[in-house]
């Protein structure tokens, strides 16, 4: 797969594609604007804490899954091992879902940061396009960031 695939022009990802990722950054960021602003005995704080864990687990589970239906679309043999690979962003969001914070929010941030060199690495590689490279740098940071933002709201 090659910078040229289809559903992109240039260097960036058709529009439509563009603007779901980036209205997948909106809950990260409400969340952990919300999460940061609160005192820690608000009535509020749990649930707020507990949708960002499981946000941020889908999220890693969709990336995972993303990864998945890549590896299987050019069917190499080989590639056990990369097939099983791309189950771990997903027990990493659920193993995140059961451990307390911060430690949650810092696995989460680890997780996040992995899967996110994976596929810029992917890219530069040409197994995936290159502007999914370049645009899963700016997730990922984005990610790490909140995550990191919300460990530091929960220490």
């Amino acid at each position: 797969m090659t910078a040229g695939s289809e559903g992109e022009t240039g260097n960036v990802p058709a529009r439509p594609g563009l603007r779901l990722v980036l209205a997948g950054c909106v809950p990260f960021l409400i969340l952990v604007l919300w999460l940061a602003s609160i005192p820690h005995d608000h009535v509020w704080r749990d649930g707020t804490v507990s949708l960002l864990k499981t946000y941020a687990a889908l999220v890693l589970s969709f990336l995972g899954g993303a990864r998945f239906g890549v590896v299987i679309a050019h069917e190499t043999p080989g590639e056990n091992l990369t097939l099983a690979a791309t189950a771990v962003p997903v027990l990493a969001g659920w193993l995140a879902l059961l451990i307390g914070e911060p430690g949650s929010f810092a696995l989460l941030a680890v997780a996040f940061a992995a899967q996110g060199a994976w596929d810029s690495l992917s890219a530069h590689r040409d197994d995936l396009p290159l502007w999914y490279g370049r645009w899963r740098v700016r997730l990922t940071v984005f990610a790490v960031v909140m995550m990191v933002a919300a460990f530091l709201s929960t220490a």
